[in-house]
């Protein structure tokens, strides 16, 4: 094998070694302190006045603030979970709470075309993930 070869394969086992760390973690790994943020198209008065049942329920779990957004770009929802929620729980009330301030419900995403080949399985297996309420 020559040196750009080894180079290659070298790089390869990196990247690899990398994916299958990346996959160990948890997605709920999160140093403490770290806040879960949407922005909302919304004034903050009007977020304040109708803050949807999705946050409301996680109040004694959960630290929210609501300022506006940089540029009057709306209002951005900041979301800490200081009790014994997972941070993918509030990601997710987090993400409803958006869609039912923009749009008064809660959006479900159209079911994908199915494609026989292998790209066809790639496509549903990452709208499942996302449907499940993972992220892509």
């Amino acid at each position: 094998m020559n040196t750009a070869g080894k180079a290659l394969l070298a790089a390869g086992v990196a990247t690899a070694v990398t994916v299958v760390r990346r996959r160990r973690r948890a997605p709920d790994d999160q140093p403490d302190g770290r806040w879960l943020v949407v922005t909302v198209n919304r004034a903050p008065a009007d977020v304040q006045a109708s803050l949807p049942e999705d946050l409301t329920r996680w109040k004694d779990e959960v630290e929210l603030r609501i300022t506006p957004a940089s540029g009057d770009k709306g209002t951005e929802l900041r979301a800490k979970p200081v009790g014994g929620t997972s941070a993918h729980d509030v990601r997710l009330a987090l993400r409803r709470a958006k869609s039912v301030l923009e749009a008064g419900e809660v959006v479900r995403p159209d079911t994908a075309p199915t494609h026989p080949g292998p790209m066809g399985k790639v496509l549903q297996l990452v709208t499942s993930r996302a449907a499940g309420g993972g992220r892509l």
